[in-house]
């Protein structure tokens, strides 16, 4: 025998009423919030960076003052055998080792540079657009206000010069 206890189907349409104005009460916010997460595609900002060409070439260029300081070195040696010498000795290694970290240094410190100013540019302008939480493109699946454009227009706008035309076709 079954006893049916007046009451419990209208229980069950009460928690299910509750459960979906606290599904609602939960889900307006998250998607109200979804307008304030932006993107970026960061990589592309790095290499569209209004300074990246002439740092790059900078970089070049303490790659071969490096290089020709150990060239010096080698030009010293006026045998084989002493070259040889050179090379297999711990000043030598040494030497590459320093030169190595010196390049590495230098390398670490563009980045730095170009990084900082483009976050302090991303910064800016997901403050000014009212977007709390700016993530990397690649972690986007759906939703999300892109910013690499005004980005990029804050970045040369900064510089005082207007964005190039070959880049403004890729943010378009």
């Amino acid at each position: 025998m079954t006893v049916k206890f007046k009451g419990v189907s209208s229980l069950r349409r009460q928690t299910l009423g509750i459960m979906l104005v606290l599904l609602v009460a939960f889900l307006v916010p998250a998607m109200a919030s979804a307008n304030t997460i932006g993107y970026v595609d960061f990589e592309f900002l790095f290499y569209a960076h209004p300074e990246y060409d002439a740092k790059n070439a900078d970089l070049q260029v303490a790659a071969e003052e490096l290089y020709l300081g150990m060239e010096e070195e080698t030009a010293k040696l006026e045998t084989q055998e002493e070259i040889d010498a050179l090379v297999a000795s711990d000043a030598w290694q040494e030497l590459v080792a320093n030169v190595e970290l010196q390049f590495e240094q230098i390398e670490q410190q563009v980045r730095l540079d170009l990084v900082t100013f483009i976050l302090d540019i991303i910064k800016t302008v997901a403050e000014s657009s009212g977007i709390e939480v700016v993530l990397p493109e690649s972690s986007i699946i759906y939703g999300g206000v892109n910013l690499t454009a005004p980005v990029i227009e804050s970045m040369y706008g900064a510089y005082g010069i207007s964005v190039p035309s070959s880049i403004r076709e890729l943010i378009q």
